[in-house]
């Protein structure tokens, strides 16, 4: 049973009834949870619960786990996939900040954008596969659906710029500046140019604009 994902996976939207599902999941996650479970927990059919099993599985935030012996029919388990689990909240502005604060007053300002390089270079390297093949605005479309599968906001502007009005470091760029260095060292690694970065939200600015020189 494999629950992870090599890919970074785009938003799914769910409805609540599938939120609540997810959530009976986790509160069974050592040993994963049965249709049947499922159905008396949430007070609805098992053909329902089936229904939204089969559609959290499509989305991959469920996966199937080990059958169980119920005395009678053995019963199928669902875990929460990597990607399941990231859909319940998470304070990631408030670790990064501390991550960022605390890596600038060890190595120091030129330390901390080295860090933040090493970690961009890291990214582009499980993505650069999906964008073999692509070249001119075909990459830049493929590199913007990347962006807005991590959150940007990201469009492709009739300049042949890339334009993002959702900054993912939002509360890390109140520590420093230093930050944009990913999103930098990010692109040009996947377009495979060099990048300047004009227009930023944390100046003001309605977007961080990304152009290719």
């Amino acid at each position: 049973m494999d629950t992870s994902h090599s890919r970074v996976q785009l938003p799914v939207a769910l409805t609540d009834s599938r939120v609540r599902l997810l959530r009976e999941v986790l509160l069974r996650r050592r040993s994963g949870a049965t249709a049947e479970e499922l159905a008396g927990a949430l007070g609805v059919t098992r053909t329902a619960v089936s229904q939204q099993l089969m559609a959290l599985e499509r989305d991959g935030l469920l996966a199937r786990g080990e059958m169980r012996d119920t005395g009678g029919r053995p019963s199928r388990t669902y875990v929460l996939t990597e990607a399941g689990h990231e859909t319940f909240p998470k304070h990631y502005g408030l670790l990064a900040s501390s991550f960022v604060r605390h890596a600038r007053s060890l190595y120091g300002e030129e330390g901390l954008e080295a860090l933040l390089i090493r970690m961009a270079d890291e990214v582009a390297a499980q993505v650069r596969p999906r964008l073999e093949g692509t070249a001119g605005l075909e990459r830049k479309r493929a590199v913007v659906a990347v962006l807005n599968e991590l959150g940007y906001e990201a469009a492709l502007t009739a300049d042949g710029a890339i334009e993002a009005v959702n900054c993912v470091f939002s509360q890390v760029v109140k520590e420093t500046r230093g930050a944009c260095a990913f999103d930098v060292r990010l692109l040009g690694a996947l377009l495979g140019e060099e990048v300047v970065h004009g227009d930023c939200l944390a100046e003001g600015h309605a977007c961080c604009r990304f152009k290719t020189t």
